[in-house]
């Protein structure tokens, strides 16, 4: 308010091509921002997507010996087979192949290793340096990790 009083005398002349333009400039500062914000939220809810290791022990009730709990998002058949890995710094090294064997009362699933685990991995596990928080759900197995668990069962 006060600025239409101290510069009353100056006047903007508002052609057609500089409207044009300044309404262009506007609606695409408007569509980046919007654009900006949905990115921002679909990023935002796809956090939780995908399957996470709640749990990671050792059980006599199951003739594999290891029992893992998985929890997420995603529907995943009782039988699908999921690829675990350990971070192990910036890298990601394989852990088992699983075999999802049910679901529990909580609705997690219930997962049990096709094969062995590698014993430096089960040491590290029974001296508490493995935990669940460490380990990265992969639901599309690799042809090679099939092919390196059958030729490790045989």
């Amino acid at each position: 308010m006060l600025s239409i009083y101290l510069a009353h005398t100056w006047s903007i002349a508002l052609t057609a091509p500089l409207a044009v333009t300044l309404t262009f400039v506007i609606l695409t500062l408007v569509f980046l921002v919007l654009s900006v914000v949905a990115q921002g939220w679909h990023l935002f809810v796809a956090r939780d997507a995908g399957l996470r290791v709640t749990s990671f022990d050792r059980s006599r009730d199951v003739a594999e010996g290891w029992i893992l709990v998985l929890e997420g998002s995603v529907d995943v058949a009782v039988g699908a087979v999921v690829d675990i890995h350990k971070r192990s710094g910036a890298a990601e090294v394989p852990l088992a192949l699983v075999k999802v064997t049910g679901k529990n009362s909580n609705g997690a699933y219930q997962a049990t290793p096709i094969g062995r685990i590698n014993p430096a991995h089960i040491r590290e596990h029974s001296a508490g340096g493995l935990k669940s928080s460490d380990l990265v759900v992969r639901p599309f197995v690799d042809m090679r990790r099939i092919t390196e668990v059958a030729n490790a069962l045989t």
